[in-house]
């Protein structure tokens, strides 16, 4: 559980572009794992943490800021 940390300085830019690859990553996984994919579900579960820690690491984002073109594109095409 203890893992040693690096830190890095990301704009909130950095973090959404990063997001967004990671929700692609994330649906290939899935149908890599629904077709019996080597590895494949151990990986799905292994984003999905790191999705989790991502998005618990970010500073809550202010109420009037409009939604990025990555948030945007995510509320079209996950469901």
């Amino acid at each position: 559980m203890f893992e040693d940390l690096n830190r890095l300085d990301l704009t909130r830019q950095d973090i959404e572009l990063i997001e967004a690859a990671l929700h692609t990553q994330k649906k290939i996984l899935a149908v890599q794992s629904e077709a019996g994919g080597t590895g494949a579900r151990q990986k799905l579960t292994d984003l999905k943490r790191l999705m989790k820690r991502i998005g618990r690491a970010q500073p809550q984002r202010a109420q009037e800021q409009p939604a990025s073109f990555a948030q945007m594109a995510r509320g079209f095409f996950v469901g």
